[in-house]
C-alpha cells in the first residue's frame, strides 16, 4: 500500500482493505461494458485497479478468451464476486489490524533509532565538553 494520505483514506473508507485481504483468492469481476473476467487477484491497489493471472475473460458475444496476465483498471469495475468461503467481516478486519500493527511497529522503530541517535548526540557532547575542560586548564 502507498503512504500517501489520500491512498490511506480511501483503503479504510471504501471496500479496498476486502480487496487486500482476499489477494490470492480466485475473483470473478464484470467491467462497465458489461464483460466478465474471472481470474487469481494478485494486487488490489488504493484506486481499486486489479492485477490478475490465469485470467478468462468473456465478452457479452462471443468466445472466452485466456490470458496469462490482466489489469483491470478501478474505475472500469462495476462489481467484484467474493468468493462464498471468504468471511469478509473478517478478512476486512484482518487487514485493518494488519495496517495498523505494521504502523505501530513502524513508530516502535522510528523511537528507538531517534534514542540510539540522542544516546549519540549526548556522548559525542560529554567528548566535546571534556575536551574543552583539557584545553582550559
Amino acid at each position: 500500500m502507498e503512504n500517501s494520505g489520500r491512498s490511506k483514506f480511501f483503503y479504510f473508507n471504501t471496500m479496498v482493505c476486502l480487496l487486500k485481504a482476499i489477494e490470492g483468492t480466485r475473483v470473478r469481476v464484470e467491467i462497465r461494458n458489461g464483460v466478465k473476467i474471472e481470474g487469481l487477484l494478485v494486487v488490489a491497489d488504493a484506486s481499486m485497479s486489479l492485477e490478475m493471472t490465469d485470467v478468462t475473460l468473456t465478452p457479452i458475444k462471443g468466445a472466452p478468451v485466456k490470458y496469462g496476465r490482466f489489469y483491470v483498471r478501478g474505475r472500469q469495475i462495476r462489481y467484484v464476486v467474493i468468493p462464498d468461503e471468504v468471511d469478509m467481516l473478517q478478512a476486512m478486519d484482518w487487514q485493518i489490524n494488519k495496517f495498523k500493527y505494521q504502523k505501530s511497529k513502524e513508530m516502535r522503530q522510528q523511537k528507538d533509532i531517534f534514542e540510539r541517535r540522542q544516546k549519540i548526540r549526548e556522548r559525542n557532547a560529554a567528548k566535546l565538553e571534556k575536551k574543552e575542560r583539557k584545553l582550559l586548564s
